[in-house]
Parts: structure tokens; C-alpha cells; sequence
């Protein structure tokens, strides 16, 4: 999600995203407030509320938009790896506190707030699941995939087994862990020639 705007020096805006990164590790997503990153940010909040409308935009482009790169999808010729890919770098960025921590806090508080839960749902349901299925489309393509795949089910297949780990098991995240599902669940994926 991008900011409606930007703080007038790229200085103050790089201080509030890496204030509200450190705030969330720090405290937890619950006890951010917009007064708490201007302090630590050391700008007035009406430098952030002429950016931001509330602390989930904030916390949203600290996250999304500065991690945005690492998320993208490759194109190595291969479905299969171009999925162990980018969803090994998934798992790794869940792991590390300046992402999992925040990310895992707007994904609570967005049960209660429609903006964000709106805002989610564009940055991470329809942006990824676009990138998936235009993998999943490349491989069908060239025949790697079956013809008849539901690139639905199998983005719930492949990418759900990493937010279960993340939301519910909290059982151990590392991009072995997401290489094996994606060699895993890409068995049932893979053209009938095949296999």
C-alpha cells in the first residue's frame, strides 16, 4: 500500500517507517500510537498524519513497501523453482522480527479494522495470489502444469501451509520448510507426462 503522500524529506520518512518497525518489535503492534513513532522518529505528527491517516498505514508501507522487492516473483524458466523461490524468501522474511512481528499485527488488527483488512487484501490477496497464477499460468503454458489446474487451490495449497505455520502451529518457518511444500504439493500440480 502506498502512502497518500510523503513526508516533505525522504530523511523523515525513512525515520518514521524505521521508528514504527522498531516500535512494533519492541512493544507489539497493540501498544504502537502515532505519538510514540513521532518521538522516536523525532518529527511532529503532523508530519506523519499528512502521510499516513492512522498507525496501520504506517506500520503498512514500513512493511510491505520496504520488503516489497524481495517478494517478487522470478522467472527461471521453471514454475518449480521459480515457486521454491519465492516462497522460500516468504518464509525467511516471516522469521525475521522487523517483518513477522508487524506483518502478524496488522494481520490481527485487521479483523477489527475494514480499512486495513481492505488494504491487506489488495497488497497480499490479490497482488501475490496475480504473481502466483501468472507462475502457475507460465508453467501450464509450457507444460510443466496440467492443462486442468485450479490455480486457486493450489495458491491455498502451496501458500497456506506457511501461514498455518505462521498464525496457528507456530511451529518452526525456514524457506527448507517452504522448498518442501512446494516439492510436496507440486507432485499433484505437475502435467500427467510427468509424473
Amino acid at each position: 500500500m502506498g502512502a497518500a503522500g510523503r513526508p516533505k524529506s525522504d530523511k523523515a520518512r525513512r525515520a518514521v517507517l524505521a521508528a514504527a518497525l522498531e516500535l512494533v518489535k519492541d512493544h507489539g503492534y497493540a501498544a504502537l500510537t502515532i505519538e510514540g513513532i513521532a518521538a522516536r522518529a523525532g518529527v511532529a505528527k503532523t508530519t506523519i498524519y499528512r502521510s499516513w491517516p492512522s498507525k496501520a498505514a504506517v506500520v503498512m508501507d514500513a512493511v510491505f513497501v520496504e520488503s516489497d522487492p524481495r517478494l517478487s516473483f522470478p522467472d527461471t524458466g521453471s514454475a518449480r523453482e521459480d515457486l521454491r523461490l519465492q516462497i522460500s524468501r516468504v518464509a525467511t522474511l516471516f522469521t525475521e522480527p522487523g517483518f513477522g512481528k508487524p506483518f502478524v499485527g496488522l494481520l490481527a488488527e485487521s479483523q477489527h479494522d475494514p480499512a486495513l483488512a481492505d488494504a491487506l487484501h489488495q497488497w497480499l490477496i490479490t497482488a501475490r495470489r496475480a504473481g502466483a497464477a501468472e507462475v502457475l499460468r507460465r508453467g501450464v503454458e509450457r507444460g510443466e502444469l496440467r492443462a486442468d489446474l485450479d490455480t486457486d487451490v493450489a495458491i491455498d495449497a502451496l501458500y497456506g501451509a506457511i501461514y498455518y505455520r505462521l498464525l496457528v502451529s507456530h511451529q518452526p518457518l525456514s524457506a527448507q520448510y517452504a522448498r518442501t511444500v512446494v516439492d510436496e504439493v507440486f507432485v499433484g500440480l505437475r502435467a500427467r507426462e510427468d509424473i
